[in-house]
């Protein structure tokens, strides 16, 4: 019961946006496990993928307005975390897609040749039956080439995007270091006009304690002899 209590008293204190998070990317990793199952051949999930779709849209829909909302301090953190998100929704939107495309040539393609296996041929049109499966086989080689045409293009986009975000991760990491510098550098330019401070400081105790010590050793000779 304790824990229980505990529980929902961290909830109740998160912001909309910190509970709401969590639970989209949860949806990002199913939907990522049910797209991967569609694309081994299970026809059947993809009902599923589409209501889990529509599920994270509205998720990203709330936390687009809910980041926006954000206090400064923590709105930059925020927003990363929904672009990621956001990325990697697009991205499995895509991979869906041409798994759908895939499928949809091969089922094309079933369909031409069981056409081509059920049709009945005569003996007196051999030309006619040549000409029509000439045609037939020349519009699957088509349709194949463009198949693998389209193919190669989404992988190209694919490796595009990843090599794009690999470089993201890079200028972040780059922005980090020059700022983790820059306040290093901050630091030491302080410490530099400290250091030239107590110079100034200590330059004049010693023109004082000089001035002082002749002005002492002045006064005993005067009054010694």
């Amino acid at each position: 019961t304790t824990l229980l209590y505990t529980i929902k008293f961290e909830l109740a204190k998160m912001s909309e946006l910190e509970r709401l998070m969590p639970v989209a990317y949860r949806r990002l990793l199913e939907l990522q496990q049910l797209v991967e199952s569609y694309g081994r051949g299970d026809e059947s999930v993809l009902n599923h993928i589409i209501g889990l779709q529509e599920q994270l849209a509205a998720d990203c829909d709330r936390l687009d307005i809910l980041v926006r909302k954000e206090p400064p301090q923590k709105r930059h953190n925020s927003k990363y975390r929904f672009d990621q998100l956001m990325y990697e929704s697009r991205a499995l939107s895509d991979s869906l897609q041409r798994y759908r495309h895939q499928i949809s040539n091969k089922e094309q393609e079933r369909m031409e040749r069981e056409e081509l296996l059920n049709r009945d041929f005569t003996a007196n049109d051999n030309s006619d039956t040549i000409l029509a499966l000439d045609a037939a086989l020349s519009f699957n080689e088509k349709v194949s080439h463009s198949d693998r045409g389209l193919d190669a293009l989404l992988d190209t986009g694919a490796q595009a995007l990843k090599q794009l975000r690999e470089q993201r991760s890079s200028l972040s990491m780059i922005k980090n270091r020059m700022a983790s510098v820059a306040n290093i550098l901050g630091l030491s330019t302080t410490v530099m006009k400290l250091i030239e401070r107590r110079s100034a400081h200590d330059q004049y105790l010693f023109y004082i304690g000089c001035c002082g010590t002749v002005t002492i050793m002045f006064l005993l000779l005067y009054f010694v002899l």
